[in-house]
């Protein structure tokens, strides 16, 4: 009995191990090819603008800043699961410095920084 209790234990264990797995991953692939399209900051006007990304895990929602056409500022309204504060300062202090959604993402972070700079994208698009 013992030993068919420790099988049925350690099989649920596999099985929830598993579907852990397969929830941190699912939709990996289409976040990994996900294009960041161009942002024309000459035709944005002053004040805030929202946007939000949502697709799996990965979805945020941000308010960035426009003044004189320069990004000034640029905040998280609704953060992802499993976010990480050093990501999100990285990518929008890379965003403000070259005022630009072109930028690198963050080493060990592509998807989480490919999130952000789609948010950052939609909120700024006409």
């Amino acid at each position: 009995m013992n030993k068919l209790l420790a099988l049925a234990l350690m099989l649920g264990i596999t099985l929830l191990g598993s579907c852990s797995l397969f929830s941190l991953t699912r939709g990996l692939d289409e976040m990994m090819s996900l294009e960041i399209g161009e942002v024309d900051l000459a035709v944005v006007s002053d004040g805030p603008y929202r946007g939000s990304f949502a697709f799996e895990r990965w979805s945020n929602t941000v308010e960035v800043t426009v003044q004189n056409h320069v990004i000034t500022a640029i905040r998280i309204i609704k953060d992802m699961k499993f976010a990480k504060d050093e990501v999100s300062s990285a990518v929008f202090e890379r965003v403000r410095t070259q005022q630009s959604v072109q930028v690198d993402a963050v080493s060990g972070s592509t998807v989480t920084s490919k999130a952000y700079l789609k948010s950052i994208e939609l909120a700024l698009q006409p």
